[in-house]
Protein backbone atom coordinates (compact mmCIF):
# COMPACT_ATOMS: atom_id res chain seq x y z
CA UNK A 1 0.00 0.00 0.00
CA UNK A 2 1.60 3.43 -0.83
CA UNK A 3 0.02 6.55 0.76
CA UNK A 4 0.75 10.19 0.51
CA UNK A 5 1.21 12.56 3.84
CA UNK A 6 2.39 15.80 4.38
CA UNK A 7 4.72 17.06 7.48
CA UNK A 8 4.43 20.86 8.08
CA UNK A 9 7.58 21.80 9.92
CA UNK A 10 6.60 24.69 11.97
CA UNK A 11 9.82 25.76 12.81
CA UNK A 12 10.84 29.26 15.39
CA UNK A 13 11.11 31.52 12.28
CA UNK A 14 8.95 29.94 9.66
CA UNK A 15 6.58 27.36 8.37
CA UNK A 16 7.87 24.50 5.77
CA UNK A 17 5.66 22.20 4.05
CA UNK A 18 7.03 18.59 2.75
CA UNK A 19 4.77 16.00 0.94
CA UNK A 20 5.81 12.44 0.63
CA UNK A 21 4.70 9.21 -1.05
CA UNK A 22 5.12 6.39 1.69
CA UNK A 23 5.27 2.81 1.14
CA UNK A 24 5.27 1.06 4.72
CA UNK A 25 7.42 -2.20 5.57
CA UNK A 26 10.28 -2.76 7.37
CA UNK A 27 12.15 -0.45 6.02
CA UNK A 28 9.71 2.24 4.81
CA UNK A 29 10.30 4.00 1.92
CA UNK A 30 9.92 7.47 1.85
CA UNK A 31 10.37 9.22 -1.26
CA UNK A 32 9.92 13.23 -1.16
CA UNK A 33 7.54 14.68 -3.62
CA UNK A 34 7.15 18.55 -2.90
CA UNK A 35 8.60 21.45 -0.29
CA UNK A 36 7.04 24.78 0.10
CA UNK A 37 7.83 27.69 2.19
CA UNK A 38 6.38 31.18 1.69
CA UNK A 39 8.92 33.90 2.51
CA UNK A 40 5.76 36.09 3.62
CA UNK A 41 2.17 35.50 4.72
CA UNK A 42 -0.87 36.09 2.54
CA UNK A 43 -1.18 39.81 4.28
CA UNK A 44 2.40 40.01 2.77
CA UNK A 45 3.89 40.59 6.39
CA UNK A 46 6.70 38.76 6.70
CA UNK A 47 6.19 34.93 7.65
CA UNK A 48 7.99 34.32 10.84
CA UNK A 49 6.51 31.44 12.46
CA UNK A 50 3.28 30.37 13.85
CA UNK A 51 4.51 30.56 17.39
CA UNK A 52 3.68 34.44 16.76
CA UNK A 53 -0.08 33.55 16.65
CA UNK A 54 -0.52 32.50 20.12
CA UNK A 55 -2.40 35.45 21.53
CA UNK A 56 -4.56 34.56 24.18
CA UNK A 57 -5.33 38.16 24.39
CA UNK A 58 -6.97 38.58 21.35
CA UNK A 59 -8.48 35.15 20.20
CA UNK A 60 -9.47 36.65 16.35
CA UNK A 61 -5.58 37.47 15.65
CA UNK A 62 -4.85 34.14 16.71
CA UNK A 63 -7.55 32.67 14.26
CA UNK A 64 -5.49 34.49 11.66
CA UNK A 65 -2.96 31.73 11.69
CA UNK A 66 -4.66 29.69 9.39
CA UNK A 67 -5.48 32.31 6.32
CA UNK A 68 -2.26 34.19 6.62
CA UNK A 69 -0.10 30.85 7.22
CA UNK A 70 -1.66 27.73 6.60
CA UNK A 71 -4.02 27.91 3.68
CA UNK A 72 -1.45 29.26 1.63
CA UNK A 73 0.44 25.60 1.99
CA UNK A 74 -2.47 23.23 1.87
CA UNK A 75 -3.89 25.39 -1.01
CA UNK A 76 -0.27 24.59 -2.92
CA UNK A 77 -0.12 21.41 -1.85
CA UNK A 78 -3.76 20.87 -3.30
CA UNK A 79 -2.79 21.94 -6.72
CA UNK A 80 0.48 19.58 -6.55
CA UNK A 81 -1.70 16.45 -5.84
CA UNK A 82 -4.77 17.23 -8.32
CA UNK A 83 -1.63 16.33 -11.10
CA UNK A 84 -1.07 13.11 -9.67
CA UNK A 85 -5.07 12.48 -9.12
CA UNK A 86 -4.90 12.04 -5.31
CA UNK A 87 -7.96 13.53 -3.50
CA UNK A 88 -6.97 15.83 -0.26
CA UNK A 89 -8.93 13.52 1.99
CA UNK A 90 -6.50 10.64 1.61
CA UNK A 91 -3.41 12.98 2.03
CA UNK A 92 -3.07 12.98 5.89
CA UNK A 93 -1.47 16.42 7.13
CA UNK A 94 0.68 16.64 9.81
CA UNK A 95 2.03 19.87 11.49
CA UNK A 96 5.07 19.25 13.94
CA UNK A 97 6.00 22.28 15.70
CA UNK A 98 9.37 23.16 17.06
CA UNK A 99 11.27 25.04 19.69
CA UNK A 100 9.07 28.28 18.48
CA UNK A 101 6.47 26.57 20.55
CA UNK A 102 7.78 25.48 23.24
CA UNK A 103 9.10 29.12 24.23
CA UNK A 104 5.43 30.13 23.62
CA UNK A 105 3.60 27.44 25.73
CA UNK A 106 6.73 29.02 28.18
CA UNK A 107 5.33 32.64 27.95
CA UNK A 108 1.42 31.80 27.40
CA UNK A 109 0.68 28.56 29.26
CA UNK A 110 -0.28 25.03 27.65
CA UNK A 111 -3.95 25.95 27.06
CA UNK A 112 -2.88 29.02 24.65
CA UNK A 113 -0.87 26.33 22.30
CA UNK A 114 -3.99 24.16 22.64
CA UNK A 115 -6.43 26.31 21.38
CA UNK A 116 -3.88 27.37 18.46
CA UNK A 117 -3.77 23.46 17.97
CA UNK A 118 -7.12 22.99 17.29
CA UNK A 119 -7.68 26.08 15.21
CA UNK A 120 -5.22 24.76 12.56
CA UNK A 121 -7.13 21.38 12.77
CA UNK A 122 -10.02 23.37 11.43
CA UNK A 123 -8.63 24.83 8.88
CA UNK A 124 -6.63 21.36 7.67
CA UNK A 125 -10.36 19.74 7.67
CA UNK A 126 -11.75 22.72 5.99
CA UNK A 127 -9.65 22.46 3.14
CA UNK A 128 -10.32 18.79 2.77
CA UNK A 129 -7.54 17.27 4.18
CA UNK A 130 -6.89 14.37 6.74
CA UNK A 131 -5.95 15.63 9.83
CA UNK A 132 -3.02 14.35 11.72
CA UNK A 133 -1.01 14.98 14.31
CA UNK A 134 -0.74 18.85 15.36
CA UNK A 135 1.73 18.86 18.26
CA UNK A 136 4.67 19.89 19.39
CA UNK A 137 7.56 17.68 19.19
CA UNK A 138 10.20 17.23 21.78
CA UNK A 139 13.16 18.32 20.64
CA UNK A 140 15.55 15.86 21.99
CA UNK A 141 13.95 12.32 21.97
CA UNK A 142 11.75 12.52 18.92
CA UNK A 143 13.90 15.44 16.65
CA UNK A 144 17.39 15.00 17.19
CA UNK A 145 16.48 10.72 16.61
CA UNK A 146 14.54 11.74 13.42
CA UNK A 147 17.20 13.92 11.91
CA UNK A 148 19.90 11.27 13.24
CA UNK A 149 17.30 8.30 11.66
CA UNK A 150 17.34 10.89 7.93
CA UNK A 151 20.96 11.71 7.78
CA UNK A 152 22.49 7.97 8.72
CA UNK A 153 19.95 6.50 5.48
CA UNK A 154 20.69 9.68 3.09
CA UNK A 155 24.53 9.88 3.84
CA UNK A 156 25.19 6.74 4.95
CA UNK A 157 23.00 4.57 3.85
CA UNK A 158 23.46 2.82 7.60
CA UNK A 159 20.46 0.60 7.65
CA UNK A 160 20.67 -0.91 4.23
CA UNK A 161 23.78 -2.72 4.62
CA UNK A 162 26.70 -2.93 6.57
CA UNK A 163 28.07 0.79 7.17
CA UNK A 164 28.34 2.32 10.24
CA UNK A 165 26.11 5.34 11.52
CA UNK A 166 27.94 8.56 12.45
CA UNK A 167 27.12 11.31 15.13
CA UNK A 168 25.77 14.27 14.70
CA UNK A 169 26.95 18.08 15.74
CA UNK A 170 23.57 20.06 15.16
CA UNK A 171 24.31 24.13 15.61
CA UNK A 172 20.88 25.68 15.62
CA UNK A 173 20.13 29.49 16.33
CA UNK A 174 18.70 28.21 20.06
CA UNK A 175 20.17 25.18 21.24
CA UNK A 176 22.45 22.53 20.50
CA UNK A 177 21.93 18.86 19.27
CA UNK A 178 24.53 16.14 20.07
CA UNK A 179 22.65 13.00 18.49
CA UNK A 180 25.35 9.78 18.29
CA UNK A 181 25.84 5.78 18.22
CA UNK A 182 27.22 5.02 22.05
CA UNK A 183 28.35 1.98 24.10
CA UNK A 184 26.16 3.22 26.85
CA UNK A 185 23.41 1.11 27.95
CA UNK A 186 19.63 2.53 27.32
CA UNK A 187 18.24 0.86 30.08
CA UNK A 188 20.81 2.69 32.83
CA UNK A 189 21.79 6.12 31.38
CA UNK A 190 19.55 9.04 30.76
CA UNK A 191 19.20 10.25 26.58
CA UNK A 192 20.29 6.92 25.41
CA UNK A 193 17.27 5.24 23.81
CA UNK A 194 17.48 1.98 21.89
CA UNK A 195 16.69 2.42 18.09
CA UNK A 196 15.70 -0.24 16.02
CA UNK A 197 15.27 -0.21 12.00
CA UNK A 198 15.25 -2.87 8.91
CA UNK A 199 16.84 -5.36 11.85
CA UNK A 200 19.91 -2.62 12.49
CA UNK A 201 19.99 -1.77 16.40
CA UNK A 202 21.94 1.15 18.08
CA UNK A 203 22.22 2.87 21.31
CA UNK A 204 21.54 6.45 20.45
CA UNK A 205 22.37 9.16 22.84
CA UNK A 206 20.37 12.32 22.32
CA UNK A 207 20.35 15.38 24.10
CA UNK A 208 19.45 19.61 23.39
CA UNK A 209 21.30 22.23 24.92
CA UNK A 210 19.64 25.73 24.96
CA UNK A 211 21.02 28.63 25.06
CA UNK A 212 24.48 27.05 22.44
CA UNK A 213 22.58 27.73 19.54
CA UNK A 214 25.07 30.13 17.55
CA UNK A 215 22.28 33.02 17.95
CA UNK A 216 22.24 32.62 21.38
CA UNK A 217 25.65 32.34 22.19
CA UNK A 218 26.00 35.34 20.15
CA UNK A 219 23.76 37.40 21.88
CA UNK A 220 25.02 36.39 25.02
CA UNK A 221 28.58 37.67 24.08
CA UNK A 222 26.55 41.20 23.18
CA UNK A 223 25.42 41.13 27.03
CA UNK A 224 28.84 39.63 28.28
CA UNK A 225 31.07 41.91 26.57
CA UNK A 226 29.03 45.42 25.77
CA UNK A 227 28.21 47.74 22.98
CA UNK A 228 31.93 48.66 22.43
CA UNK A 229 33.74 45.27 23.98
CA UNK A 230 31.86 43.09 21.73
CA UNK A 231 34.18 44.23 18.82
CA UNK A 232 36.42 42.09 19.03
CA UNK A 233 33.96 39.79 17.50
CA UNK A 234 33.55 41.60 14.84
CA UNK A 235 36.05 42.25 11.55
CA UNK A 236 38.75 44.40 11.94
CA UNK A 237 37.18 47.92 10.18
CA UNK A 238 33.84 46.61 10.53
CA UNK A 239 31.98 49.99 11.36
CA UNK A 240 29.50 49.75 13.97
CA UNK A 241 26.99 52.11 11.78
CA UNK A 242 26.02 49.41 9.41
CA UNK A 243 25.52 46.24 12.14
CA UNK A 244 22.38 44.66 12.01
CA UNK A 245 22.12 44.15 15.95
CA UNK A 246 20.84 41.33 17.92
CA UNK A 247 17.09 41.37 19.19
CA UNK A 248 17.01 40.36 23.24
CA UNK A 249 14.04 39.22 24.36
CA UNK A 250 12.74 41.78 26.62
CA UNK A 251 16.08 44.12 26.25
CA UNK A 252 15.69 45.77 22.65
CA UNK A 253 18.12 45.69 19.96
CA UNK A 254 22.31 45.40 21.09
CA UNK A 255 24.21 46.82 18.45
CA UNK A 256 27.93 47.97 18.23
CA UNK A 257 29.15 51.26 19.39
CA UNK A 258 32.52 50.55 18.31
CA UNK A 259 33.91 49.73 14.66
CA UNK A 260 35.18 45.79 14.74
CA UNK A 261 38.39 45.22 16.00
CA UNK A 262 38.89 41.58 16.09
CA UNK A 263 40.93 39.92 18.44
CA UNK A 264 40.82 35.77 18.49
CA UNK A 265 42.02 35.20 21.92
CA UNK A 266 39.14 37.79 23.74
CA UNK A 267 36.37 36.76 21.30
CA UNK A 268 37.15 33.28 21.98
CA UNK A 269 37.77 33.65 25.73
CA UNK A 270 34.22 34.65 26.13
CA UNK A 271 32.53 32.28 24.04
CA UNK A 272 34.71 29.52 26.39
CA UNK A 273 33.24 31.11 29.14
CA UNK A 274 29.52 30.93 27.87
CA UNK A 275 29.99 27.25 26.79
CA UNK A 276 31.37 26.50 30.29
CA UNK A 277 28.44 28.15 32.27
CA UNK A 278 25.85 26.47 29.67
CA UNK A 279 27.35 22.87 30.33
CA UNK A 280 27.60 23.53 34.13
CA UNK A 281 24.30 23.88 34.59
CA UNK A 282 23.30 21.33 32.33
CA UNK A 283 26.00 18.75 32.53
CA UNK A 284 28.64 18.46 30.40
CA UNK A 285 27.98 15.66 27.30
CA UNK A 286 30.75 12.99 27.24
CA UNK A 287 31.74 12.20 23.65
CA UNK A 288 34.38 9.24 24.49
CA UNK A 289 31.23 6.95 24.69
CA UNK A 290 30.66 7.23 20.92
CA UNK A 291 30.86 5.22 18.48
CA UNK A 292 32.54 6.57 15.26
CA UNK A 293 33.03 9.91 14.16
CA UNK A 294 30.52 13.23 13.74
CA UNK A 295 29.74 15.18 10.77
CA UNK A 296 28.13 19.20 11.63
CA UNK A 297 25.21 20.34 10.15
CA UNK A 298 23.70 23.69 10.47
CA UNK A 299 25.96 26.49 12.25
CA UNK A 300 28.75 24.10 11.79
CA UNK A 301 28.13 23.79 8.15
CA UNK A 302 27.96 27.58 8.20
CA UNK A 303 30.37 28.57 9.73
CA UNK A 304 33.05 26.42 7.36
CA UNK A 305 31.49 26.50 4.48
CA UNK A 306 32.13 30.64 4.09
CA UNK A 307 35.73 29.61 3.65
CA UNK A 308 35.09 25.79 2.11
CA UNK A 309 36.67 24.08 4.47
CA UNK A 310 33.65 22.08 5.42
CA UNK A 311 35.34 18.77 4.40
CA UNK A 312 38.36 19.88 6.47
CA UNK A 313 36.44 21.21 9.50
CA UNK A 314 39.59 21.43 11.97
CA UNK A 315 41.18 23.80 9.80
CA UNK A 316 38.73 26.39 11.67
CA UNK A 317 40.94 28.19 13.86
CA UNK A 318 43.65 28.37 11.67
CA UNK A 319 41.29 29.83 8.62
CA UNK A 320 39.37 32.52 11.41
CA UNK A 321 42.99 33.70 12.74
CA UNK A 322 44.30 34.69 8.90
CA UNK A 323 41.04 36.41 7.49
CA UNK A 324 38.98 37.50 10.74
CA UNK A 325 41.93 40.74 10.93
CA UNK A 326 39.91 43.09 7.80
CA UNK A 327 36.22 43.45 7.08
CA UNK A 328 37.63 43.50 3.42
CA UNK A 329 38.39 39.32 3.61
CA UNK A 330 33.82 39.76 4.08
CA UNK A 331 32.33 41.31 0.89
CA UNK A 332 28.66 42.84 1.36
CA UNK A 333 29.64 43.44 5.72
CA UNK A 334 27.97 46.22 5.41
CA UNK A 335 24.65 45.40 3.98
CA UNK A 336 24.33 41.62 4.56
CA UNK A 337 23.42 40.08 8.29
CA UNK A 338 24.65 36.82 7.76
CA UNK A 339 27.82 38.06 6.26
CA UNK A 340 28.33 40.35 9.80
CA UNK A 341 27.77 37.48 12.05
CA UNK A 342 29.94 35.32 10.65
CA UNK A 343 33.43 35.78 11.97
CA UNK A 344 31.28 35.62 15.74
CA UNK A 345 29.58 32.77 15.00
CA UNK A 346 32.73 30.93 13.03
CA UNK A 347 34.77 31.21 16.51
CA UNK A 348 31.85 30.35 18.77
CA UNK A 349 31.89 26.95 16.51
CA UNK A 350 35.18 26.85 16.86
CA UNK A 351 35.68 26.85 20.30
CA UNK A 352 32.24 24.58 21.04
CA UNK A 353 33.67 21.82 19.05
CA UNK A 354 36.91 22.20 20.49
CA UNK A 355 35.11 22.02 24.05
CA UNK A 356 33.18 18.76 23.00
CA UNK A 357 35.68 16.76 21.07
CA UNK A 358 39.17 17.12 23.29
CA UNK A 359 40.06 14.45 24.46
CA UNK A 360 37.66 12.19 23.59
CA UNK A 361 39.40 10.33 20.74
CA UNK A 362 36.45 11.35 18.12
CA UNK A 363 36.69 13.85 15.52
CA UNK A 364 34.43 16.03 13.22
CA UNK A 365 34.47 14.89 9.94
CA UNK A 366 32.99 16.85 8.05
CA UNK A 367 30.03 19.48 7.70
CA UNK A 368 27.12 18.97 5.42
CA UNK A 369 24.34 21.31 3.97
CA UNK A 370 20.52 20.32 4.86
CA UNK A 371 20.12 22.05 1.40
CA UNK A 372 21.53 21.38 -2.13
CA UNK A 373 19.96 23.39 -5.40
CA UNK A 374 17.45 24.95 -3.38
CA UNK A 375 15.95 21.15 -2.60
CA UNK A 376 16.22 20.27 1.02
CA UNK A 377 17.81 16.54 1.50
CA UNK A 378 18.23 16.89 5.49
CA UNK A 379 15.01 17.42 7.62
CA UNK A 380 13.76 15.16 10.81
CA UNK A 381 10.39 15.64 9.07
CA UNK A 382 11.28 12.80 6.45
CA UNK A 383 13.37 10.66 9.74
CA UNK A 384 10.07 11.14 11.33
CA UNK A 385 7.99 9.40 8.50
CA UNK A 386 10.62 6.50 8.60
CA UNK A 387 10.12 5.93 12.38
CA UNK A 388 6.24 6.08 12.04
CA UNK A 389 6.41 3.86 8.78
CA UNK A 390 9.07 1.55 9.79
CA UNK A 391 7.81 0.76 13.06
CA UNK A 392 4.41 0.07 12.37
CA UNK A 393 5.03 -2.57 10.13
CA UNK A 394 6.49 -5.01 12.99
CA UNK A 395 9.79 -4.48 12.33
CA UNK A 396 10.95 -2.29 15.37
CA UNK A 397 11.97 0.70 13.47
CA UNK A 398 11.54 3.64 15.62
CA UNK A 399 11.90 4.98 18.82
Amino acid sequence: MTLHTAVIDAGSSGTRLFLYRVTPGPFAHVEKLLEQEFSTMASAAKEDGINNFVRPDDPAAQATVVPEIIDPLLEHARGFIAALEVEPAAVEVNLLATAGMRYAEGMHGRAAVDRLYDTIRGGIRRQGFAVGEVRTTCGSEEEGIWTWLNLNDVLVNAFTGDFEPVGIVEVGGSSLQLTFPTDEDPDVVPHVHRVTLNSRSFAISCRSFLGLGQDDARKEMRCRLGPEGSAVCFPSGFRAAFDHGDVLDGVGVHRLAADGRYEFGACSATYEAIVRDRLAATGIPDLAHARGDFVGIDGVYYATEYWDINEDPERLGDVIRGHCGTAANFPGIAEREIVQSQAANATYVHVLLTRLFEGTGRRLVRAVPSRQNGDTMLTWTRGYLLSRYSREQGAGGGT
